[in-house]
């Protein structure tokens, strides 16, 4: 029965394109039947999807992984209240799911090769949209190669169809039919190999069959035989007389085959007639054994035979042909060790040799595959890092870096930069991109210094104005002093400016011009504003020390040096930070050569209330031989020190309602 029922299915598999079992297409048949929908309105998961060729090795997995779902029917939801009403009544052999589907919705394209759905293809149907969002919920498993690798993923599936959730996880059930692909080949190859097992099965039962059969009349014989012997009564039997008459033959025949050499010869004969008989017998059932074997192997190569034939039939109603590379790589794969010589070989001999050239071959095409899919996953990786390394240096928002989906647009990129000729400018744009930045870099070694020597240039204004006002008393003059600060990282950076401008002057090949430019790189990134040296190595502010200078007026020696502040009493520290403040104004407004500031106003709060008499007198005479116009604020009872230093005084008043004004102090001579 199983050899009928699988015949039976190899029939039907073989008009159709997919590799569900025969039970479920039954089942299926009847219910759309009952619902009044055609099979195409009812399809299988598995009839939807195909395993992509470069993951052939993952089949079994992907069947051990999609489980029953590739074995659910999808209806559309607009049919299912109907559907399930119709079928209740319905019985079926098998157990048949069903899922209400959304037709017609948009299909993705591009999914990541590294999991389940994309390493699948999907038959053209209303159902597409809807499979695919399915298969990304719930089977997005990472596809890892090695059980090792299953943890380092939430949901990862291996070759082996062992699969991890989390802390859950599944393993076994291999051996499971696929039916999974838009093609029957696979199911028609299972089910040839199904009837070949039965059929060789049958036939050893019928021999079975037949042996036992006999071994029962050789039974039934003995059965008999005992009978009579247990029947017989022993008795009656004169066994002395037969054992007599034995006797005297036997010795009759001994003293006939003495006296007859004729008879010697043919009892002579007879011995080797019956070794050779048994001889014969021995080799006789040998000889059955291997024709045994050689029946069912004659029966296994008929079968790969009609295989073969249908494949070569299909590959010619295709019009499929080989081409020269094809051909020479299967003479390659299938090429082994020097044969013996066909003339002393049998055909035996001849086809062991085939089928051990056959399994080799395979072997090497199984491992050339994996090796090629190996090299497809890296090289697509390859090449999407290099699509997006390309869109970081040049965004694109209409290219996308998936090599499934843009290749083309980036193909067509490629073709017109190439025909625009932009590449045959790289070296000159490289030479001018190199001689430009070391022109930049001699420039930035020239402002540095050129930077110093203005601040030198501008405080000798400010020094040659001082030299003429008195500071701390009458003999003495202060001067602002400005020193170079220096500091190896300066240093350094300096020497290197020079020395990668020697190198690009020097460079005269394609990598020495590199090896220039890169060390330039790393230079200009150290004077970028997010460098943590910038402020140090640019700002020529951090480059000099600025300090005070109290020398004597007629000669010039050194009196004493300001740094700080910190040490001085209040009348001398106002004195010196109005002589300071005074110049670095005239520092800031760049205008000290002239005889007065461009802008002259000066307002202090409460300045020089601390100082004496003599202070207050130098202080305002600093401001005053500067050029400003000092404005000072104080209360009215501690200015009695800048009074005498002042031409006009305001005295600042406030009525009842919170009104001010200013009412001017004019002095009188004295005894008016």
């Amino acid at each position: 029965r199983e050899l009928l029922a699988a015949r039976a299915e190899r029939d039907a598999a073989g008009g159709r394109s997919d590799s569900i079992p025969a039970a479920l297409h039954e089942a299926r048949g009847a219910l759309a039947e009952a619902a009044g929908l055609t099979i195409d309105e009812l399809p299988f998961v598995g009839e939807l999807i195909e395993v992509r060729t470069e993951f052939e090795p993952w089949r079994g997995a992907f069947n051990l992984a999609l489980g029953g779902f590739a074995t659910t029917l999808l209806i559309d939801t607009e049919h299912l209240a109907r559907f399930r009403t119709a079928i209740d009544s319905v019985r079926t052999r098998v157990r048949v799911r069903y899922e209400g589907a959304h037709t017609g919705l948009p299909t993705a394209s591009g999914a990541d090769p590294r999991r389940l759905p994309g390493r699948l293809d999907h038959r053209d149907s209303p159902f597409t949209g809807w499979l695919q969002d399915r298969l990304a919920q719930r089977f997005d498993f990472v596809c890892v190669d090695s059980a090792a690798e299953l943890s380092r993923h939430a949901d990862a599936l291996a070759v082996s169809g062992q699969m991890s959730q989390g802390s859950r996880g599944a393993h076994g059930g291999h051996g499971t039919a696929n039916v999974l692909g838009f093609s029957s080949a696979g199911r028609l190859s299972e089910l040839d190999a199904r009837i070949a097992e039965l059929s060789s099965d049958l036939g050893a039962a019928e021999a079975e069959a037949t042996r036992a059969a006999a071994a029962l009349d050789a039974l039934d014989a003995r059965h008999e035989a005992y009978g009579k012997i247990r029947d017989t009564d022993w008795s009656r039997v004169d066994l002395v007389s037969v054992e007599r008459e034995h006797e005297r033959w036997t010795r009759i025949i001994g003293e006939v085959a003495e006296g007859s050499p004729e008879i010697a010869g043919l009892q002579k004969q007879i011995a080797e007639a019956r070794k050779k008989v048994a001889r014969l017998q021995q080799e006789t059932g040998r000889a059955k054994g291997v024709q045994e074997r050689i029946a069912e192997r004659w029966a296994d190569i008929t079968d790969e035979v009609d295989a073969a034939q249908i494949a070569v039939e299909r590959a010619e109603d295709a019009g499929s042909e080989l081409s020269g590379a094809e051909a020479a790589y299967l003479d390659e794969r299938f090429a082994g060790p020097e044969a013996e010589s066909e003339e002393g070989a049998s055909r035996a001999d001849a086809l062991l040799r085939f089928d051990a050239a056959l399994d080799a071959a395979g072997k090497r095409l199984i491992d050339d595959q994996r090796a090629a899919q190996d090299t497809l996953v890296d090289q697509r990786d390859a090449l999407r890092r290099t699509l997006e390394g390309f869109l970081e240096s040049w965004p694109n928002p209409n290219l996308r870096a998936d090599p499934d989906t843009s290749i083309g647009d980036f193909e067509h990129l490629l073709a017109e930069l190439e025909a625009s000729g932009l590449h045959e400018l790289e070296a000159e744009w490289r030479d001018s991109l190199v001689n430009l930045s070391g022109n930049d870099l001699t420039n930035l070694d020239s402002a540095l210094g050129r930077a110093l020597r203005e601040i030198r240039d501008r405080i000798e204004p400010v020094n040659r104005i001082m030299q003429d006002l008195p500071f701390y008393d009458d003999e003495h003059r202060l001067q602002i002093i400005a020193r170079e600060n220096q500091s190896e990282a300066r240093r350094r950076f300096r020497r290197e400016l020079r020395e990668v401008r020697g190198l690009i002057d020097a460079a005269s090949s394609d990598a020495e011009r590199a090896q220039s430019y890169e060390r330039m790189a790393r230079l200009i990134g150290r004077i970028r504003r997010s460098a943590p040296d910038f402020a140090e190595l640019i700002d020529v502010r951090n480059h000099v020390r600025i300090s005070a200078e109290k020398i004597h007026a007629d000669t010039g020696e050194h009196a004493a040096l300001y740094d700080h502040i910190g040490e001085k009493s209040g009348g001398e520290s106002q004195e010196l930070i109005a002589f300071i403040v005074g110049a670095a104004l005239r520092y800031q407004l760049g205008d000290a050569g002239s005889e007065r500031p461009r802008y002259a106003p000066v307002f202090l709060d409460e300045a020089l209330i601390k100082a004496d008499a003599h202070f207050t007198r130098r202080a305002i005479g600093a401001w005053r031989g500067l050029g400003f116009q000092l404005v000072i604020g104080a209360p009215n009872d501690k200015y009695s020190a800048i009074e005498p230093h002042v031409d006009v005084e305001y005295d600042i008043l406030k009525d009842t309602k919170g009104r001010s004004w200013a009412k001017p102090k004019v002095g009188l001579p004295h005894g008016a």
